[in-house]
């Protein structure tokens, strides 16, 4: 995969044609995801929903506003509640998310606060809870809009973009050198580029409302990763957005950098003074 063009590809899409997704494709999913990297050890399974009714069973029980967008199938990714299994799960559904895209089908994140009115009305007999749904199908085309991306101040493209534009973060506000009193330098004379298109990537990835709560410090090879938790954004939501981040922001450093660990969430070791504002939590560590 090119990853970064995937990333760059990939909007939340709201409105499907009925086209049926194939079978094929949906076994091509769930053997994806069933052998995608984990943050953690934990429990977690894919349900995929694809019957004629599905989307009016949702309808009211899933989504912003209960709006499920009537799309041709639905993901239900499951797991057991253990720490950190919800970012564990964005981390995972943005990785199918991205493969969705790979394949030519769109796909949106749909908020879904309960889990057992959803595995009740999905039919769905599990002990474990539902992370997150994920509408997707053959997205229609929606209108070009004029698109700015900044990779680094030194790198700026417009371009005309189909899909649904919604305005973003600019990464070179996310990202800090050594702590937060210091903007990271994104110049291409002082930045590792790699580094850049990773914090470029995660501010591409999707989060309720685009409140795109993570920071990134950076300190030579060492990436640490803050959350802000706030009134507006639902909890759940907050952390399968900063999942969704950490893959993004990961799967760029590694498609570049061979034998770089994965996120680790035991940061106990790490006693460094980030000046981080009250309200940002230190929540994972990566190494390069």
């Amino acid at each position: 995969m090119n990853y970064l063009e995937l990333i760059e590809n990939r909007n939340s899409i709201r409105d499907f044609h009925k086209k049926k997704v194939e079978q094929s494709k949906i076994d091509e999913l769930v053997s994806f995801f069933n052998s995608s990297p984990k943050l953690i050890d934990v429990d977690v399974q894919i349900l995929v929903s694809a019957d004629d009714d599905t989307a009016s069973r949702l309808s009211g029980v899933a989504g912003y506003r209960g709006n499920t967008f009537n799309a041709p199938a639905y993901i239900t990714i499951l797991s057991e509640e253990k720490d950190n299994y919800l970012i564990n799960a964005g981390f995972m559904a943005e990785n199918l998310v991205l493969k969705l895209e790979e394949m030519g089908l769109s796909s949106c994140f749909l908020t879904s606060d309960d889990s057992e009115m959803i595995k009740k009305v999905l039919l769905i007999n599990s002990d474990l809870a539902v992370a997150t749904v994920i509408a997707f199908g053959y997205g229609k085309k929606e209108r070009d809009t004029t698109k700015l991306d900044i990779h680094s101040p030194s790198n700026v493209s417009i371009s005309n973009k189909a899909g649904h534009i919604a305005p973003k973060i600019a990464a070179t506000a996310l990202a800090f050198d050594s702590d937060f009193n210091t903007a990271y330098n994104f110049d291409d004379e002082y930045s590792d580029p790699v580094i850049a298109d990773a914090v470029y990537a995660a501010s591409l990835s999707p989060s309720f409302l685009n409140h795109q709560n993570y920071r990134f410090v950076i300190n030579g090879t060492h990436i640490y990763l803050f959350n802000q938790l706030d009134n507006v954004v639902p909890d759940d939501d907050n952390l399968l957005g900063l999942g969704a981040a950490m893959l993004n922001f990961y799967i760029i450093l590694a498609s570049k950098y061979s034998g770089i660990g994965n996120w680790r969430f035991d940061t106990s070791d790490i006693k460094a003074d980030f000046k981080n504002p009250s309200d940002y939590t230190l929540v994972a560590a990566l190494d390069i």
